[in-house]
Order: C-alpha cells, then structure tokens, then sequence
C-alpha cells in the first residue's frame, strides 16, 4: 500500500510540473498528452489504470477557445451518449481518444456513457460529429461536484450545423461560420441514454439532425442552467 500511496504522489508531481508550463493537458490511461502554450503538443507514457480518462484544463487560453469565454470556471464531470458514434470535443479539444473516428468506428451504441472530467465556463463550446445507425440521437449531461445539472444537450443552447468538407470541422470557429439549423428530438432514445438521463432527473433530450441524416455535426454554447 505505500509503495502504491507513493506513486501516485510521484504520478501526480509529475503531472504538476509539466502542466504548470501547459495551457492544457489530456490524460488517457497510460498516456498524457500536453499542448503548451506556443501550440507544440508533446505525448508521454504514464503507468496508471487502463481506461482512465481525465481532462485537465490549466489556467489560461489558446487557440482553441473562443474569445466569447467568462467567469470562472466550473469543475464538472461531462457524460455523453449516441448511437452510434459520436466524436466530442470541447473547445477543439477531444474528451476521448477516437480511433478511428465516428464515420468508421464500431457501434457504440450498446456501451454506457461515456464520462470524463472538465472545467467548463460561460461560452465554452461543444462540438459533436455523429454516425447514427437503427436508431439515432446524442445526449450529453454535464454535472457539478454536488451532481446538479448545469448543462445539457436542448433544443436551445444546441445546434446542427454544415462544415462541408473541412477537416477541422471540430473547431469553434468553424462552427461559428458554418450554416445552422435546429436539432431534431429523439422521442425514444437508445436505453443507455434512457439509463443517463433517468439518473439526473430526465431534463435532457437526445438529439439529432434530420432522421435521414446518416453523419451530422452538432454544436452546443454553454449558457449554465444555475
């Protein structure tokens, strides 16, 4: 037990120091990913359990954050569902790895949420690239530390919008620039989404583009619900 209490503080300096010279760093399993400040990303091995998923946002804004960002920010913990796939990125930033991306991946449907940690702030951009399959629809719920809902995925704060051919289509301002379009409600969502949004008091909506729409793009702002 002390040999594993010391790693972790070891994991956790270690961690420190190198995002104390970061404007962002991602963590997945036994890899963390850093972008510094001048847009240099770097990727390193870490020990720690498999499938760990932590988003850690240090002080400060870069390229990918819109100029429209507020306040202070808010620790929250992000759950997302579609069926099938869906690529989610938060400010142009991935909360997962995506590999391959959605238009290929396997059916995740069948799986549970998927969550990882952020901070989130008024302005903070989503955006979300789909596959659907039999059925359709995206759900995403954002919780605080005391596990109230401070955003969702609605008919208002959310949005379909057409990037066309770009390849960074998961950037805010590619978003911002593209045409848009309301979302459609998935009256009957996929169950897991059913399990999500049962937890948190079924105040979120599953949404999608046209039902005839196999890809789609999503964009959600974030406007806290407190």
């Amino acid at each position: 037990m002390l040999f594993f209490s010391r790693l972790k503080m070891y994991l956790s300096l270690f961690c420190l120091a190198i995002c104390s010279a970061a404007s962002s760093a991602l963590v997945y399993g036994g890899d963390i990913t850093v972008t510094y400040r001048n847009g240099v990303t770097q990727s390193m091995q870490l020990q720690q359990d498999p499938g760990y998923i932590k988003n850690i946002e240090i002080g400060g804004s870069d390229g990918a954050m819109p100029a429209t960002l507020s306040g202070p920010g808010m620790p929250v913990t992000i759950y997302w569902h579609m069926a099938d796939d869906a690529d989610l990125y938060l400010n142009g930033r991935p909360l997962r790895r995506y590999e391959p991306s959605f238009k290929s991946r396997g059916d995740e449907a069948p799986l549970p949420a998927f969550s990882a940690s952020a901070v989130l702030r008024q302005g903070d951009v989503f955006t979300v690239g789909g596959r659907r399959g039999g059925s359709f629809g995206f759900m995403l719920i954002a919780v605080d530390i005391n596990g109230q809902v401070v955003f969702k995925s609605d008919q208002m704060a959310w949005k379909v919008y057409d990037p066309g051919e770009n390849l960074n289509w998961f950037m805010p301002e590619v978003a911002k620039h593209s045409p848009v379009f309301p979302v459609t409600v998935q009256q009957d969502p996929w169950y897991p989404q059913k399990a999500l949004n049962s937890k948190y008091g079924n105040t979120a909506l599953s949404i999608w583009s046209s039902p005839d729409q196999r890809f789609a793009y999503l964009v959600g702002v974030v406007r806290f619900l407190r």
